[in-house]
């Protein structure tokens, strides 16, 4: 698929062409078409609702901390029917689980702690 179909592609169903995805088009169509297409793999799937996976997407942004793919996902929930109430819950999740592996991934640490305190 040809720069320009693409760009529209996404301008339709973002709202705007995300600067980012506009300069990976611009060095490489190549990677933009190849994103397009993981993306429409990962949501094609019908066991989930599109509410949801755009509240999982949302998630996966807040724990990488991407401020784009939360902003991005989360106007994708509200389009697809998510209330304030289910956005600001799945925040909580997201926040909350992020926070949980910060005790988790101390674990070695702690552990060295207890035995050198």
């Amino acid at each position: 698929m040809e720069k320009e179909t693409l760009l529209a592609k996404l301008e339709k169903e973002m709202g705007a062409v995300p600067p980012t995805l506009k300069n990976i088009a611009d060095l490489d169509v190549t990677v933009l078409q190849n994103h397009m297409n993981e993306k429409k793999a990962a949501y094609e799937g019908e066991a989930l609702e599109k509410k949801a996976k755009a509240l999982i997407a949302m998630g996966v942004g807040i724990a990488l901390g991407s401020e784009k793919c939360i902003l991005n996902n989360m106007k994708a929930a509200k389009k697809a029917g998510a209330t304030t109430a289910e956005i600001l819950e799945a925040f909580k999740v997201a926040k909350f689980t992020k926070s949980a592996t910060v005790i988790s991934s101390s674990s070695l640490a702690l552990e060295w702690l207890l035995e050198n305190k």
